[in-house]
């Protein structure tokens, strides 16, 4: 499975990160974009099975998030989506996003929520729609 890692920025966390997700040989991190416009590029050129977007907080509090997610929902087909907040407490606006089996909302610091997320949806998208249940 592809993935597209959206929202951090060059560095530690962003190589953290990416080893994590390469560390389970099904998934590929084929790009990364630190901002809106050039996710949504990568994303209608590369067409990634995932999309790993990181939010500080809500999509009230980062239109240009919510336009992302939009965005890689909108594609055909649509990718999958991990929603990673930095957030203390789930601002309502995810859980409301968040669909079984094809966008999960886990905490940046939890790898195995990170990975469970993972291979849900690269299991839906392999054998089905990643938009209809099983």
């Amino acid at each position: 499975m592809t993935v597209l890692v959206v929202g951090v920025a060059e560095g530690t966390e962003l190589e953290l990160l990416r080893s994590r997700i390469q560390r389970n040989p099904h998934f590929r991190v084929i790009s990364h974009a630190p901002t809106p416009d050039i996710a949504l590029a990568h994303a209608r050129v590369l067409l990634p099975d995932i999309t790993v977007l990181t939010l500080s907080g809500g999509f009230g509090d980062d239109p240009a998030a919510l336009g992302v997610f939009q965005g890689v929902r909108a594609l055909d087909p649509p990718s999958g989506v991990v929603l990673r907040t930095r957030a203390e407490a789930t601002p309502g606006d995810l859980d409301v996003a968040c669909a079984d089996g094809a966008v999960h909302l886990v905490r940046a610091g939890d790898e195995e929520g990170l990975m469970r997320a993972l291979r849900t949806i690269g299991l839906r998208r392999a054998t089905c729609d990643p938009d209809e249940m099983p």
